[in-house]
């Protein structure tokens, strides 16, 4: 054996253990912080690739646990929710604005038989601000997209566009932190107040995980990358999503754009889910996104109304059946891991007093951290009321 030879077998028998140690302590901790944590040393000290891995290795284990507990637990799987809310009463209106139609809510046709209990069906959750207030403004629904893995769940959020704005907050610490250029990391005063904060939810990777770009307030957190899926937001609330260079009012010059977050590949384009989804090597540099892991988009209908959907055990590909089976045509993958994967509710009550409520049970966070301050940037939606009847 020769002496370069030698030296190089310690120093990878120390790398592998090292790495073997790492997964086992990811394996203890890695649906909580704990694991989060871990992931971001992992990310500083042995680079993003490795990390992801590790983080490979880590989901495909946890999947195959999944898999061995759902066929010893007679193959049940339950509802996130208990049946079918009933839908809020719709309140008299003027006249005037009798002739707006409603989004459209329409059934998914369950993609795993037999399905469960309201699968697929769309439940009204509040209505539009007065005086459009006959009018649906948001709903949820879920539905399972993989016969393979029917314990996955994908639970969606639809708003209608007309009466909600969209907002991008960038982190105090993500994804611009590392440039030197930190976020508020949380939901304005004034946007808190009343009762007009509708949702908040998770955004995109973090800037090592392809240094995907984020625009908000005026503000360049990250450049953009071209060719790269984008949510972008007009002056007039308008939302744009496809891809950076490639949709023609994606651009640096478009000075109509206020705020715009990018993420990965396009996971629909006009109505086609992308084929890379299937290698995990390829689409989005990652792979990651062949392993079964909790995971979060966001999409556009034909009729432009905006598609919240996150799950757990879902491929790329998967998440973007789910949302493909809600009507998305242009959709993007934002984050991914059970810690990161969020969203929230928000309504006040009689009283006044503001109530948060989870989109998915499992799902990690109170949703204050929005309302607080947190490392990480979001979404968030709010309601309005145009003055003059919106047209899609």
């Amino acid at each position: 054996m020769s002496k370069s030879l030698k030296k190089r077998v310690p120093l990878w028998f120390a790398t592998c253990s090292i790495i073997a140690i790492l997964l086992v302590v990811f394996v203890s901790q890695g649906n909580g912080a704990g694991g989060a944590w871990l992931a971001d040393v992992l990310r500083g000290t042995v680079g993003p690739t490795i990390t992801a891995q590790v983080e490979s290795w880590y989901l495909n284990f946890m999947n195959t646990t999944s898999q061995v507990q759902y066929q010893m637990g007679d193959k049940k799987v339950s509802a996130p929710w208990n049946g079918v809310q009933a839908t809020p009463s719709p309140s008299p209106m003027r006249p005037a604005l009798s002739t707006l139609s409603p989004m459209t809510l329409t059934p998914m046709t369950p993609l795993v038989s037999p399905a469960l209990s309201g699968e697929g069906v769309w439940t009204t959750l509040d209505q539009a601000p007065q005086p459009y207030n006959d009018l649906p403004l948001d709903a949820k629904a879920y539905i399972r997209p993989d016969p393979s893995h029917p314990y996955a769940i994908v639970t969606m959020l639809q708003f209608d566009s007309r009466f909600t704005s969209l907002h991008i907050v960038g982190g105090t610490a993500e994804p611009g932190g590392s440039r030197g250029v930190h976020g508020p990391g949380v939901i304005p005063a004034a946007d808190q107040q009343g009762n007009g904060l509708l949702a908040a939810f998770n955004g995109g990777f973090k800037y090592p995980d392809g240094h995907y770009g984020l625009m908000s307030g005026g503000t360049v957190y990250v450049p953009p990358v071209s060719g790269v899926a984008t949510i972008a937001i007009t002056k007039k609330g308008k939302l744009i999503l496809g891809a950076w260079g490639v949709d023609p009012q994606l651009n640096s010059q478009n000075t109509n754009l206020v705020a715009w977050r990018q993420n990965a590949a396009l996971l629909i384009n006009k109505g086609v889910i992308n084929p890379l989804t299937r290698d995990g090597a390829a689409w989005g540099g990652t792979v990651l996104n062949s392993a079964y892991a909790w995971r979060s988009a966001i999409g556009i209908t034909a009729k432009g109304t905006f598609i919240y959907a996150a799950g757990n055990a879902l491929t790329a590909e998967t998440l973007g059946m789910a949302m493909k089976s809600a009507g998305v045509v242009m959709g993007m993958q934002t984050d991914i891991n059970p810690f990161w994967v969020r969203a929230f509710l928000y309504n006040r009550d009689r009283n006044g007093q503001l109530q948060v409520n989870k989109l998915h049970p499992e799902m990690q966070g109170t949703g204050y951290e929005y309302l607080n301050g947190t490392a990480r940037d979001f979404f968030y939606l709010t309601r309005f009321a145009p003055t003059i009847p919106p047209t899609w």
